[in-house]
């Protein structure tokens, strides 16, 4: 990828975080609140497998079972202490999810609504100076723009938080498991993460086509009901740009999901193989495959997410925009 298109990245996140910061710092406290519940939903995840490995040492006669039950009072039976562990971090589970979707939703909304405000009480942003903005493109960015980021950017954060650690969570545990089990996936995740970030990169640009074309088919209208006089333009091509941005989307998906499972296959081989030669033992081969069997929600759901944030990202720049100063006509 050459120089110049990292470069105009680089500069348009900048942008982004320069303009819009100042609106989402008031409300950080909700960003600290949803990662720090990501952080709990992640450990309760990991710890859900760990039952199923303590009963399997009870069910072997692994002298590990006794061992974890013998300091622990004698009610109901072998089963009943590793039956209660799984319903305690359950239910530790759903109650940090909904911490973490709440502060997400409090802190995205919050942050959109007084950007949106922000803006037009802007005297820059209402397009003051030599070379006014067009009332439809600043009618766009403000309600459309603004309305995609604030519904679009919550799914996307609780998504990317929770499924994102729980991918890094289950990559730490095969390193600790083993060296080459965690080495395996960690390949397979870099992968992923870099076909996602091409397929953003590419909905992000069609996106930014596809913004424009709303723009001028707002400015139109509003020309046409104002004076009565003008044609409004047509937007003839917008089901198809919608249809390859989605296709894009699935595409994008499919390959990140298609990676990550290879990943898993690798790693699951390389379980049993480790298991036949003794270098695991029966309990951590259950481990790894009740969490290789708990990614294939989050990888499909991580998948499809990294690729709605080009989207957003598109809408956060033209907001970002917006609060530039516009070009005097003189000077163009």
């Amino acid at each position: 990828m050459s120089t110049t298109v990292l470069m105009t990245r680089r500069q348009r996140l900048t942008a982004i975080r320069d303009r819009l910061s100042p609106f989402a710092r008031p409300h950080r406290r909700y960003l600290r609140a949803a990662l720090a519940a990501s952080v709990v939903v992640t450990a309760a995840q990991l710890a859900l497998p760990l039952p199923l490995t303590w009963l399997v040492d009870l069910s072997s006669g692994d002298e590990a079972g006794p061992a974890a039950t013998a300091a622990l009072p004698g009610i109901g039976g072998p089963a009943f202490w590793p039956v209660l562990a799984l319903l305690v971090a359950g239910l530790i589970l759903g109650g940090s999810e909904w911490v973490q979707r709440v502060a997400v939703a409090r802190y995205v909304v919050r942050s959109v609504n007084d950007a949106r405000l922000g803006i037009l009480l802007h005297p820059r942003g209402a397009g003051s100076g030599t070379a006014p903005r067009d009332p439809g493109d600043v009618l766009t960015r403000v309600v459309s723009d603004t309305a995609r980021l604030r519904v679009g950017l919550k799914g996307v954060l609780v998504h990317v938080l929770q499924h994102g650690l729980f991918l890094l969570g289950v990559s730490v545990v095969l390193l600790l498991l083993d060296v080459w089990l965690g080495l395996a996936y960690l390949a397979g995740l870099g992968v992923a993460i870099g076909v996602a970030l091409v397929g953003t990169d590419r909905a992000a640009a069609m996106a930014r086509l596809r913004r424009r074309r709303e723009s001028r088919v707002v400015g139109d209208a509003l020309r046409a009901a104002t004076t009565g006089q003008g044609l409004i333009a047509r937007p003839t091509d917008r089901e198809r740009s919608v249809a390859i941005i989605t296709q894009l989307k699935g595409r994008t998906a499919w390959a990140v999901q298609g990676l990550l499972a290879v990943s898993a296959c690798l790693v699951l081989t390389l379980a049993v193989r480790f298991t036949e030669s003794g270098r695991l033992d029966t309990a951590e081969l259950a481990l790894v495959s009740s969490y290789l069997l708990m990614l294939h929600y989050p990888m499909m759901r991580l998948g499809r997410q990294i690729t709605r944030l080009g989207p957003q990202l598109t809408s956060a720049e033209r907001l970002a925009r917006l609060a530039e100063p516009p070009i005097s006509t003189a000077q163009g």
